[in-house]
């Protein structure tokens, strides 16, 4: 923690150096020059690959969050070693011009890497694991073209992030280069237990709604409706009302999408007039359910106890991407610390995303991550 990016660069390769080091996955708070941090850590922990991406809060143990303008700010990285785990890195760059084939060409990237080709890859010893700008727009295709390159294959990861208000980019980075529009896959060929994990807290209402129109994130008609006059009338059938004055409203209510049973949840951003902004891309079609906040501890607690039963026991490391919805959540409930620990109880090292990708789908208000299990 502190505030120069050179010297919080050097501290963590003087941590993370050996010669065993595989990969180094970073997170950072995105005051924090993204280009010394990339450039620096490249540089002393060559030739393994460093990436990363930045955030509004980093989670790992000790790091302890103040907004205050002289606040220390804080990065994280999580160093994987050893000959029980060989690493390929894929990047997919100027991801506007075509992120289906970009994302696709970025996973056989990174089986290449591991001497293999998508095709060959397997469930049992492979898994995927992504970062994707959090502001690019094409999002929803890169997880998409990522996840469909190798479908047999468990693929989750997530948006980096910046300050909502922010004019700003959120950035990625890999091999010392920092960049917009792009995403990394990261494929683990791996001898050790490893688990992906999926965490999704919020209870479906009663209520559905069919999306009538809707361009990108914005949706302007529900039910034939104007999709910000529906909204009101939906939560009035659940008799609440919605207050602008009141805590944001993606930390009351959010929409879902369900597929296969499971709800894939797009966090409503702000209302608009009629218009209804999601963190994540409807189109006109789907039906959503109304969603409500269930029981964020208790559900996060049982489902990481799950993952860490299913990689023997033990984690060795966790790596987790947590939906900023989530952690607004916390603090509007009075959470946050009850959340910080739960997380503590693993050696987690994450961030919050902007979206998550759950095979091929971006979702919100989800933590999804990797386990991997301890050497016997």
């Amino acid at each position: 923690m502190g505030t120069d990016a050179e010297t919080i660069a050097d501290e963590l390769v003087a941590q993370l150096r050996a010669p065993e080091l595989r990969i180094a996955v970073v997170f950072a708070d995105w005051r924090l020059d993204p280009a010394v941090l990339a450039r620096v850590m490249q540089r002393g922990l060559a030739p393994a690959p460093v990436v990363g991406g930045t955030t509004t809060g980093v989670i790992a143990q000790g790091c302890v969050h103040d907004a205050g303008p002289d606040a220390p700010l804080a990065a994280a990285a999580l160093g994987l070693y050893g000959d029980w785990v060989r690493i390929g890195v894929g990047v997919a760059t100027e991801l506007p011009k075509s992120a289906l084939t970009r994302s696709r060409d970025a996973v056989a990237q990174a089986a290449a890497a591991l001497g293999t080709s998508t095709s060959q890859l397997d469930a049992v010893r492979h898994v995927g694991v992504t970062l994707v700008e959090g502001r690019c727009g094409h999002e929803e295709a890169f997880c998409i073209g990522s996840a469909a390159a190798a479908p047999q294959i468990r693929m989750v990861g997530g948006c980096s992030a910046i300050e909502v208000q922010s004019p700003q980019r959120p950035v990625i980075w890999a091999h010392g280069e920092v960049h917009v529009d792009a995403g990394v896959v990261i494929l683990l060929e791996t001898d050790l237990p490893v688990c992906a994990v999926t965490s999704a807290h919020l209870q479906p209402t009663a209520v559905k709604t069919v999306v009538t129109g809707a361009a990108g994130r914005v949706v302007t008609e529900l039910d034939g409706r104007p999709a910000g006059r529906r909204l009101h009338e939906l939560v009035r059938q659940l008799g609440d009302e919605i207050d602008h004055a009141d805590q944001p409203l993606h930390t009351r209510y959010s929409l879902a999408r369900y597929v296969g049973g499971a709800p894939y949840v797009r966090s409503i951003t702000y209302i608009e007039g009629d218009h209804i902004a999601l963190a994540s891309a409807v189109e006109a079609g789907h039906v959503l359910r109304l969603m409500r906040p269930g029981d964020l501890i208790g559900t996060t607690r049982r489902d990481l106890a799950t993952a860490a039963e299913r990689v023997g026991g033990t984690m060795a490391a966790l790596l987790a991407v947590s939906c900023i919805g989530r952690h607004l959540e916390a603090a509007a409930r009075g959470l946050e610390r009850d959340l910080a620990e739960v997380y503590a109880a693993y050696p987690t090292v994450g961030y919050q995303s902007f979206g998550e990708q759950s095979g091929m789908l971006l979702v919100n208000h989800t933590l999804t991550g990797l386990a991997i299990g301890a050497r016997r």
